[in-house]
């Protein structure tokens, strides 16, 4: 059964404009149930009432199983965030929120080896990405899965459900959830707020929140509202929002209770990565300072650069002059275009062939070295400059229905939509690289460059836009089933049917010469558009890459006169793509009490049926590959999800309980992922969690602790490295095969060759991996008087890969030669011929079959045949299997894990004496060392602990004759300015596996390296009344 709402408020405007009717509505209702008004209304099983929270302790929480449960009675791990205590740490940002969760962090690090993070920063996701136990986490919007970012000024509290859990939601991600419980509008009295913050780099921020009762007991509305105009330590860094939310409360009689929520609104972020900008500079630059600019500067011509010539830093050339070869660059100091095809390119002391002035050499490496160097460039720098950022567009709305007919019998339906619209402006991968100018002319045989012998940044401008649009009705009942026997229990019996339809669009594209002038393919490098800036040395104003903004409107290149756009990447893979999704679910849900309330139980069944259709593809002359809206032209993936759940709670006393749950979930359908064997869309991934601990509850319920042992898993996650490699080795091996086998007079015809062609040439773009994660958990939560509360964590965490591309190594028929490496088959004989071993390879696999068709003719011999790469297929084997060799030992490493983590706060509110009034908290957040990779032995390498103490000091007092209190408060993050670098990635070679050092006494070279904020001072003013 599906059960569809037709029930669409567009706007918050629709839902005020309501009002009226309600208030009629409602004072219809007085007249015929007054003498009943007073009755005790049923607390709906589905909702959560936040003012039974206290201090930081909160009663009650809907994550364990979808029921409204206390919290000692939930077997799952769920930790909940008070009102309290998000104004005690001035949270306006779910990143502060995450220093203090129990086991969470923000995910930095979930592209394992790589020094990148193209995929958090760009449009990858809607919404910024967590990681809880190791694990990729989600978001959740009063228990619907969210798809807009959040922000606090609409939170009553936040929940973090650890670990997957089928009862919340069947498909969502196995590290558990981060569920925002919205404040909403209360009947029993009127409340407002006025809240302004400022503080370090310029932040500014004002809320504005208020509650109206418009019939007693009946009618109420609330609306909230924030203008946030922040800066940021880091250079160009600024966060604004404007957004407004609004609720309506109705209970037109006692049986019933309708709420409507919406909220709109729009944020403009600067995107800034976590670490530093890339270098490829500085043995030029040394020696520029040590033997002038003259000496190394040259004028570009064809020829490659001299063995003195690289000696000085000057190592390559951009591109090859010829043909359709072209590097459009644009000079914005100078607002000048040009072509720098050909040109003169500076390096770093990540290449051999260079010698600092004093003669040291490089070191090959293929890590592009961070600029770590305070006297060249600053620490907070950000190469991006003002143009990298994000501009997201939000709307929502939920809907809820509560009906009661009997006091053991209640009925919810809702509807919850959610749209957004991100467009992020950013430069991918290592771009922007610092480079010097070492050519004496604006490109091979153009004019005198009046910037030769200077440093700039530049690179190529990408746009990454993703729409998202969410629209889920589920209607759900609670049966309350009392026995007449104790030892038969209680029990809450659930059950609920939904309808999610989802769209999800996506491209990525670049900033290109309009109309494909120089490739058929309008992204191809010989279209795009370089911007560059030119430094002026000391004045960091200028240390940034040119903003695609102050591109003019017509571009004059090549004797041609030319518009810009941007054109996207080629269809076929997640960056750019579209779907349309249909997931109708049921659920049933148990939770049981047995021996009075001592024995909890909670079992869970899920079942979602998911209708995937892959978007279709139209091409535009301008932008190339673009999505076709039309369902009609895409293709059709049907999967089932079955996940469930079971835990129980044994309170053995009544101060302590002893806890078990297991449960699991499978994962989101991807966004144009295709898998071997078949080169369908990927499977869905599938996550598995197990809890087990004691709970301990304290001082008549005011101190709550919980300690627990976690393991958890995921299987089959998807991602992009290597998949295109091997997709386009297929593709030349089966080609020249092909070649040697088929026509006249071969062993096969070319209907004979059709389908054996398509079977082993996939269109694959995305490989599986797979993650364990294990660990102990312990948090405390104590309101230890009406004055003293405190909140502190302890996580032990132990995660990884644990396998990668499973599903490609069985396609080929690789073997295991042990837990990470597969077996090589191929070696060379004495005359360095590439020869294949057939017993390496599993019978049924790819490279079995390769072997096979061989053997149809001698023209098809692995260790003769050559491919369009120019190597033999037997050499195009060897290169496969170490391809996925060194992707294996490279990604299956504990990358970014920090095993360890501590965090507390605790506040205290002075109600006597001359301190009456003054709030007094701190907190301490400390981290173990992150595991940056291994040395030539295996062992890990560990970079640097993160610790920070954090202050309040607040004052309340009442303002005259005014009506409310007055809060002043002043909240100090890392009081001792713990900052610097957190060392994530080494530089490392061949010749220098466990890395090497840069010269002019600039220590190790790092790949990549964190940045941490340093000491920060907020000022928050709140009139409530």
């Amino acid at each position: 059964m599906t059960f569809v709402l037709v029930l669409r408020l567009r706007d918050l405007g629709l839902a005020v404009s309501s009002l009226s009717l309600l208030a009629a509505l409602a004072g219809a209702a007085d007249a015929t149930t007054g003498a009943t008004s007073t009755e005790v209304v049923e607390l709906s099983p589905f909702t959560v009432n936040t003012s039974r929270d206290l201090g930081y302790v909160a009663e009650n929480t809907l994550a364990g199983s979808r029921l409204n449960a206390r919290l000692r009675d939930t077997a799952s791990s769920v930790s909940v965030f008070t009102k309290e205590f998000l104004e005690d740490i001035a949270i306006t940002d779910i990143r502060e929120l995450m220093e203090y969760t129990v086991n969470g962090e923000m995910d930095t690090n979930s592209q394992g080896a790589s020094s990148e993070q193209n995929r958090i920063i760009g449009g990858h996701a809607l919404t910024a990405g967590v990681q809880s136990r190791g694990l990729i986490a989600g978001l959740g919007l009063d228990y619907f899965s969210s798809i807009t970012p959040p922000d606090p000024y609409r939170v009553g509290r936040f929940e973090d459900a650890r670990g997957p859990n089928s009862i919340l939601f069947g498909i969502g991600s196995p590290g558990g959830l981060l569920n925002q419980t919205s404040k909403v509008a209360e009947t029993h009295r009127n409340s407002s707020l006025i809240r302004h913050g400022a503080g370090s780099w310029g932040r500014q921020r004002l809320e504005f929140d208020a509650n109206r009762v418009l019939v007693k007991d009946r009618l109420a509305v609330s609306l909230a509202a924030v203008h946030q105009e922040n800066g940021g330590w880091r250079a160009f860094d600024f966060q604004d929002k404007d957004r407004i939310f609004g609720s309506i409360t109705f209970r037109p009689v006692r049986q019933v209770t309708v709420t409507a929520m919406g909220e709109t609104g729009r944020d403009v972020n600067a995107v800034v990565r976590s670490f530093s900008d890339t270098e490829q500079v500085l043995a030029w630059y040394d020696n520029r300072q040590a033997r002038g600019v003259d000496a190394v500067t040259f004028t570009p011509g064809t020829a490659a650069p001299t063995a003195a010539m690289q000696a000085l830093g000057v190592t390559g050339r951009d591109g090859t002059r010829g043909g359709n070869n072209r590097r459009a660059v644009f000079i914005e100091n100078n607002g000048v275009f040009f072509d720098a095809i050909g040109t003169f390119l500076t390096s770093s002391y990540n290449n051999a062939v260079v010698r600092a002035p004093d003669g040291t050499p490089g070191v090959t490496s293929s890590s592009v070295p961070r600029i770590y160097d305070p006297k060249l460039y600053p620490l907070n720098g950000n190469a991006t400059g003002p143009g990298m950022y994000r501009d997201q567009t939000l709307r929502n709305y939920t809907v809820t229905i509560d009906w009661q007919p009997r006091r053991n019998l209640i009925f919810n339906l809702g509807q919850n939509y959610q749209r957004t619209n991100a467009e992020v402006n950013l430069m991918n991968g290592n771009s922007p690289i610092l480079r010097g100018d070492a050519n004496r002319t604006l490109g091979i045989g153009g004019p005198a460059n009046p910037y030769a012998g200077r440093l700039y940044f530049d690179g190529n401008w990408t746009r990454d836009v993703h729409f998202g649009e969410t629209r889920e009705t589920r209607l759900s009942v609670s049966y309350q089933l009392e026995t007449k026997y104790a030892w038969i229990g209680r029990h809450r019996l659930a059950a609920a049917v939904s309808r999610n339809d989802v769209t999800d669009k996506r491209a990525n594209s670049w900033l290109v010469l309009a109309g494909r002038p120089y490739n058929a393919d309008p992204s191809n490098t010989n279209n795009r558009v370089t911007v560059r800036n030119y430094l002026t040395e000391g004045d960091y104003g200028t240390y940034r890459v040119g903003d695609w903004r102050r591109l003019p409107a017509t571009i004059a290149f090549d004797g041609r006169t030319f518009q810009t756009a941007y054109a996207n990447v080629a269809s076929g893979g997640a960056d750019n793509g579209g779907m349309m999704q249909e997931i109708d679910s049921r659920l049933a849900a148990a939770q049981s009490y047995f021996l009075g309330g001592r024995v909890v139980t909670t079992f869970g069944y899920r079942k979602d049926n998911v209708e995937n259709t892959q978007l279709g593809y139209l091409n535009d002359p301008l932008r190339g590959d673009v999505v076709d809206p039309d369902p009609a032209h895409g293709i059709v993936n049907r999967m089932v999800g079955q996940t469930r759940a079971a835990g129980a709670v044994f309170h053995a006393f009544d101060w302590l309980s002893l806890i078990a749950n297991r449960s699991s979930n499978v994962g989101v359908p991807p966004l144009a992922r295709t898998t071997f064997p078949e080169g369908n869309l990927a499977p869905l991934s599938k996550g598995r969690g197990e809890d087990y601990g004691v709970g301990v509850d304290l001082l008549e319920g005011r101190l709550n602790a919980r300690a627990v042992y976690f393991k958890g898993s995921e299987r089959g996650r998807v991602t992009a490295p290597v998949a295109n490699t091997l997709r386009d080795r297929n593709i030349r091996v089966m080609e020249a095969l092909g070649g040697a086998l088929v026509g006249s007079g071969l062993p096969l015809t070319a209907a004979q060759w059709e389908p054996i062609r398509r079977a082993y040439t996939p269109p694959v773009n995305s490989i599986s991996n797979d993650f364990d994660s294990e660990g102990y958990e312990v948090r405390v939560t104590a309101n230890f008087t009406r004055n003293w509360r405190l909140v502190a964590n302890y996580s032990y965490t132990d995660s990884g890969r644990v396998g990668l591309a499973q599903e490609a190594i069985d396609w080929y028929g690789l073997k295991q030669a042990d837990a990470v490496v597969l077996v090589q088959g191929v070696s060379q004989n004495a005359t360095g011929q590439f020869v294949v071993d057939p017993s390496a390879y599993a019978t049924g696999g790819a490279v079995a079959k390769w072997i096979e068709l061989s053997r149809l003719h001698p023209g098809a011999g692995l260790s003769t045949l050559t491919t369009s790469s120019g190597i033999t297929i037997a050499q195009e084997i060897f290169d496969l299997v170490d391809t996925l060799n060194d992707e294996k030992e490279a990604q299956q490493k504990r990358w970014g894990v920090r095993p360890h983590k501590i965090s507390l706060f605790t506040a205290y509110d002075f109600k006597q004496g001359r301190l009456a009034g003054f709030t007094l908290g701190g907190g301490w957040r400390w981290r173990s060392a992150n595991v940056i990779g291994a040395n030539a032995s295996g062992a890990e390498i560990v970079g640097r602990v993160i610790t920070a103490t954090d202050l309040m000091l607040g004052y309340t007092l009442r303002p005259g004759k005014l009506p409310g209190r007055v809060r002043f408060q002043v909240n100090v993050a890392n009081v001792f300015d713990r900052s610097g670098i957190i060392p994530s990635r080494l530089a490392t070679g061949p010749t220098a596996p466990d890395g090497f050092m840069i010269p002019g006494g600039r220590g190790v070279a790092y790949g990549r390296f964190d940045l941490i904020q340093p000491r920060e001072y907020r000022f928050t003013t709140t009139y409530s009344f």
